[in-house]
């Protein structure tokens, strides 16, 4: 069975997307509640940095990164009512990722953002931001801040 793709001029060049590989947001994204409907995209096998791509609109898209490999203890706390919007049966169908902000011209100032990770459950193809309050974690920490010799911020 062939499978349906969409062919999307992103802001990270043109991307191939099989239709089994979108994830659904059924409350879209802070900002974008509207939108439904994204693709994860890897950037380059074995980074922790994705590309989180609408497929409804090409040019709205987001650097995603899995936290855990800048920050091991990172920790999120999902609700009940987000636990059933995700369909979650095992914390291993879950995929955490947070934003990744690169100011123009600033690539060093870049920041996790960790309050409003992504959470996808894989196996259901279903997506949901959640805000985090009162985590511990700092809203915001600079990625050159957690280079391999500073872990300060990652032992806190």
């Amino acid at each position: 069975m062939d499978k349906q793709r969409q062919i999307i001029n992103s802001r990270i060049g043109q991307l191939v997307v099989s239709s089994d590989k979108t994830i659904r947001f059924p409350r879209g994204i802070i900002g974008f509640e509207s939108l439904r409907e994204f693709a994860l995209v890897e950037f380059k096998p074995g980074t922790p940095f994705h590309f989180l791509q609408s497929m409804e609109v090409p040019s709205m898209g987001m650097m995603l990164a899995d936290p855990f490999s800048f920050l091991p203890n990172y920790e999120i706390r999902l609700a009940a009512a987000e636990e059933r919007i995700l369909k979650v049966r095992s914390i291993h169908d879950l995929v955490i990722m947070v934003s990744v902000t690169v100011p123009k011209g600033d690539p060093q100032g870049s920041t996790l953002n960790l309050t409003g990770p992504i959470c996808v459950n894989v196996p259901e193809r279903l997506g949901l931001q959640s805000p985090q309050v009162e985590s511990g974690f700092p809203s915001q920490v600079l990625l050159r801040d957690l280079g391999n010799e500073d872990r300060r911020l990652a032992n806190s």
